[in-house]
Parts: C-alpha cells; sequence; structure tokens
C-alpha cells in the first residue's frame, strides 16, 4: 500500500504500516481490524500474536494511542514539518511507555515510510528516566516530559516523597523546545 505523498497523511495509514520491529506481536490483520473497530464506534481490542489484548486507544487524523499491554503504552504523533523529510511534509513521533508502577519513555521519531530518525535532531532529552505525554492540541502538539527526582535515595521508613518537575516543549515545525 503505497501513502500519497501529495497531502498530509492521516494516522490510520501510518499505523497500518507501522513495522514489526515495533510492534512484533501484531500482525497485519490485528492493526487493520483495530482501525475497523474503532471507525464502528468498537472497543479497538484485539488479540495479539502472544495471546494478550492489545488496544487501540485513540485515533484521530494526527494521534494514535496503542496499550500493547498491561505494561506498554504507545503514543504516536504527526508532526508537519518545515523541510520535507523522504519527500513528506510530515514525521512520526513516537513515544514509548513502559512500566506499571514505575514508568520510563522513549522518544523516537520516524519519517512517515518508518525510517528511523535520529532524535538528537528533534529534541533534546534529560539524562534521567522520564515520562512523557502529548497534549490534546492537534495543530499546536504540546510535549510534557514529568521527571521524578527522589528526594531521600537510602530506603527508610523515612523517606522523603518523589518531586516531580514538569517540561513543557512546543514544536515549532523543526524542533521541540521550550518557546
Amino acid at each position: 500500500m503505497a501513502l500519497d505523498l501529495s497531502a498530509q497523511t492521516p494516522m490510520s495509514q501510518v499505523l497500518k504500516q507501522i513495522p514489526a520491529s515495533i510492534v512484533p506481536y501484531l500482525s497485519e490483520n490485528n492493526k487493520l481490524d483495530m482501525i475497523d473497530f474503532l471507525d464502528s464506534n468498537m472497543k479497538a481490542e484485539v488479540t495479539n500474536m502472544l495471546e494478550g489484548k492489545t488496544e487501540l486507544k485513540r485515533l484521530t487524523e494526527r494521534t494514535a494511542v496503542l496499550q500493547l499491554n498491561e505494561a506498554t503504552c504507545l503514543d504516536l504523533r504527526l508532526l508537519d514539518v518545515s523541510e520535507p523529510v523522504d519527500s513528506a511534509s510530515q514525521i512520526v513521533c513516537l513515544i514509548s511507555t513502559y512500566g506499571t508502577d514505575v514508568r520510563d519513555s522513549q522518544l523516537t521519531f520516524y519519517s512517515i515510510h518508518w525510517r528511523q530518525l535520529e532524535t538528537s535532531q528533534f529534541i533534546t532529552l534529560p539524562d534521567e528516566m522520564f515520562t512523557a505525554s502529548f497534549s490534546e492540541d492537534e495543530k499546536q502538539p504540546v510535549l510534557t516530559l514529568s521527571l521524578s527526582h527522589q528526594l531521600d535515595f537510602p530506603a527508610s521508613e523515612e523517606q522523603k516523597p518523589i518531586a516531580k518537575t514538569q517540561t513543557y516543549l512546543k514544536w515549532n515545525g523543526k524542533i521541540f523546545n521550550k518557546d
């Protein structure tokens, strides 16, 4: 299935072509079924190839949220770029979040053909663990990075609570930055 690169590509087309290296236990039919279920206003849940449940929680023109299992969530966002990448006016930003109690995110960028791009070209990430999420605004994406700082490292009954720092980054067509 070829993508029409003359116009902006809807997320459903990009999601259909997500490679097995990113979602190894979702078959082609799993991906198509979830999209069809959501289009029919049904719960977009399938039994994946590991006999677990995977759910497409949200799908819009620019956003997809996949709950792969209890501990793994993928949040995809199409971002408009000021300079074409692989002849397209959009790229994919993928937030992979792992964990249940303690969560950690990774950000990866791809062309709409799923060619991996250098993350540092689009964002400077913190050195410590963080979780990431996108704003609901589809036209002006804001990425929130939440860092947890342990205030007292030794484990004891008097351990101090964890302080959280949030950073809000706006997409400007080239990079995520604070302004």
